[in-house]
């Protein structure tokens, strides 16, 4: 970044050149993107940690990427694909809601060591686990 620094009877006077400072922030290994990417990492690792794992298909989801459509450079941290839906529902959680079978006469599964069979279940809903939001806080910090 070129600066012009003058100082003259107690005056600073700073001048920036045109496009210097668009230049500096959008270095592609600049300082200011390197600090994004390492706050971004910390968030990333806390995400990684808070995600509930059933299957392990969420968390190998999660990763950081650099933005490109914005002027100036971000980096964000993303979970999930286009196809999977239940990213939200996991962050979220669910509503108590209602099951119904839809391409067989009945719902098949297993309670205490039993195979039962239902037309329809009350599910009661799921807790978020919100792993994205409570990571957020690790990537501000210094």
């Amino acid at each position: 970044m070129t600066l012009k620094v003058g100082i003259q009877r107690g005056k600073v006077d700073v001048r920036l050149y045109p496009g210097e400072p668009y230049r500096f922030l959008n270095e592609r290994d600049g300082p200011v993107v390197r600090d994004m990417e390492r706050r971004m990492l910390r968030a990333q690792i806390s995400a990684e940690r808070l995600v509930r794992v059933r299957t392990g298909t969420l968390l190998a989801t999660i990763h950081r990427e650099r933005s490109t459509v914005r002027r100036l450079p971000a980096v964000e941290v993303v979970a999930g694909r286009a196809r999977m839906k239940y990213t939200m529902l996991e962050h979220d959680g669910t509503a108590p809601h209602i099951i119904r079978a839809r391409r067989k006469k009945s719902l098949r599964f297993t309670v205490g060591g039993k195979v039962v069979f239902r037309r329809q279940v009350r599910h009661p809903g799921t807790t978020g686990t919100h792993f994205l939001t409570k990571s957020l806080p690790l990537a501000g910090g210094a």
